[in-house]
């Protein structure tokens, strides 16, 4: 039996770092973000995509998979405490980080070109209800919005300005 553990690669290799544990027979996830960004000369919108945490991964390891680790071109280390001793990752934090990457809670994209329309879904990102998904009711001109979140075991509308949202498909 195994646990998830925070593997080190060198820089800028964890594409090769992911491939080389792949090809050991080793599980790993590299979690990711987009990220759309508007090229400076042509204004064409390119979209990118690149490691959320720069120089790390998640390895599904067993005792026997650590010395195959030190035998790895492109793996450094393994997260430790001050002893040496690898730090386990609880399995439900790596699968929290998966369904938010399918979400697309980390991607940085473009604004939105088109408006908020009346059913729209979105998040909230910043105030005392970040994190809370809305359902839009009525769209109050160019700088609010008003929605119903659920909270308190039902459903409250709330008027929220736009740049506390994040439209979520």
């Amino acid at each position: 039996m195994g646990h998830w553990y925070v593997v080190r690669t060198r820089a800028g290799k964890q594409k090769k770092a992911t491939v080389e544990l792949n090809d050991n027979g080793i599980t790993v996830y590299c979690p990711m973000m987009r990220r759309e960004t508007r090229h400076f000369q042509s204004k064409k919108w390119l979209m990118k995509e690149c490691p959320l945490f720069t120089g790390y991964l998640f390895a599904y390891l067993r005792i026997s998979d650590f010395g195959t680790l030190r035998e790895m071109r492109n793996v450094t280390s393994v997260l430790a405490d001050a002893g040496g001793t690898p730090i386990p990752v609880a399995g439900n934090i790596v699968e929290d980080i998966r369904d938010a990457q399918e979400r697309g809670d980390f991607d940085v994209l473009r604004p939105p070109v088109r408006r908020l329309r009346v059913g729209d879904t979105v998040q909230v990102k910043g105030g005392p209800l970040s994190g809370h998904y809305a359902s839009v009711t009525n769209v109050k001109g160019k700088r609010a919005i008003k929605a119903f979140v659920e909270m308190f075991g039902s459903l409250r509308e709330v008027e929220i300005g736009l740049e506390s949202i994040r439209r979520v498909a």
